[in-house]
């Protein structure tokens, strides 16, 4: 893995809305990866895992910083084609709540994992939103595993570990058997699915620790992987995507 460390922050103090409360957005951490730049996901202690897509869109992170100086440590590692590696970048972009940018780096892999350390200092406390930006790409799909750490003058005191519920959201069925047609599918946090046609569905969690789900709709039945922020995955072939999440 290679190492390089960046410049600090062209703008060193970051500053947030005071209005967007940061307990609001810890109600709303046991979910996948956000697609929602208004409800990005809070971080969490330690190493934070996603996958980026371009089929699907950037992904939207917070944490509550405090005064003082932090360093966001960012890891990426470009996704296979046909088992081939391949050369792909993604874009990491710092914001408000508002959306005022502070600052961008860009990350390239070639297959192997790139990290990146980003130092800055915080003026006051407030809310930051990391936006993890895929290659625009509507031909090839790009993208790749990411993991995102935030240490120094950061409080992480009510944020949430996900639960099985981070499931919960709207997706493309990618892979149709021949009693159910390709379609949007809703998955609740209450363990029911709904087809855009009508007919109903459960989901429950088989393996938690890998994410590892039963799907069953109609007729139809699943043993799925979820990858936050991309969709559900063939457990056996993670490149194979069942259901794909939707923006």
């Amino acid at each position: 893995m290679s190492t390089r460390i960046l410049h600090p922050l062209a703008a060193a103090t970051l500053t947030s809305a005071a209005a967007f409360s940061f307990l609001a957005l810890s109600a709303g951490g046991a979910q996948a990866q956000s697609l929602d730049s208004k409800h990005p996901t809070p971080l969490v202690a330690g190493e934070n895992t996603g996958t980026v897509d371009s089929m699907v869109g950037p992904q939207f992170w917070s944490f509550q910083s405090e005064k003082g100086s932090a360093l966001v440590i960012m890891r990426f590692g470009s996704m296979g084609l046909f088992g081939n590696a391949t050369s792909a970048t993604i874009q990491v972009v710092m914001h408000d709540t508002t959306g005022k940018t502070f600052g961008s780096e860009t990350i390239t892999s070639t297959g192997k994992p790139v990290e990146v350390k980003w130092p800055g200092t915080f003026g006051k406390p407030g809310i930051v939103v990391l936006e993890i930006r895929p290659a625009t790409s509507s031909l090839v799909r790009t993208g790749g595993d990411y993991s995102l750490q935030v240490t120094g003058a950061v409080s992480y005191a009510n944020v949430k570990v996900p639960g099985p519920e981070r499931i919960a959201g709207t997706y493309s069925l990618m892979v149709c058997p021949p009693t159910l047609d390709c379609q949007a599918v809703r998955f609740l946090p209450n363990g029911t699915v709904k087809a855009a046609d009508g007919t109903a569905g459960t989901w429950s969690s088989f393996d938690p620790g890998a994410l590892i789900y039963t799907v069953k709709i109609g007729t139809n039945q699943w043993s799925l992987k979820l990858v936050p922020g991309r969709g559900l995955v063939n457990a056996a072939d993670t490149s194979s995507i069942v259901f794909q999440a939707v923006r």
